[in-house]
């Protein structure tokens, strides 16, 4: 196998499963973790969040954002509203609900580092922060 097909698979499989550990940890919650890394991410963004900023944050198309959110909604973690200035925008927030259970799954997310840590140093995880954004941009 070339070096370039390696690079693709691997990634391909370190995504796939960092993702299934993650699910089976998020499992009594009944949540997967890209719906857990969209509900951190509208707590961390400063400014308003809309499903079109989730899209273009996630790459996902806008049937599969209105899912999970609708989904995080019924299960009170988030809560979507009209934008103030222009009604086909939906605005999206996070609940006191949604705030606890960041806090309450944040070990899923050190013990994830955790382990690339083990093998990783700062520095490293650094660069491959920086070669996988600069990898992302290419495919935008």
């Amino acid at each position: 196998m070339n070096q370039e097909y390696q690079v693709l698979v691997a990634l391909d499989l370190l995504t796939t499963q960092m993702n299934k550990y993650a699910n089976k940890k998020l499992k009594p919650y009944g949540l997967k973790f890209n719906e857990l890394n969209i509900i951190r991410f509208v707590a961390q963004t400063n400014k308003v969040v809309y499903q079109k900023t989730i899209c273009q944050n996630f790459q996902l198309p806008h049937s599969t954002v209105v899912g999970i959110v609708f989904r995080l909604e019924d299960k009170g973690w988030l809560l979507m509203g009209n934008s103030h200035f222009d009604k086909r925008h939906t605005r999206i927030v996070i609940t006191d609900k949604g705030k606890n259970l960041i806090q309450e799954t944040e070990d899923i997310y050190q013990d994830i580092m955790n382990k690339m840590k083990m093998i990783l140093s700062e520095e490293e995880i650094e660069n491959c922060i920086h070669s996988i954004d600069q990898i992302k941009e290419l495919f935008k």
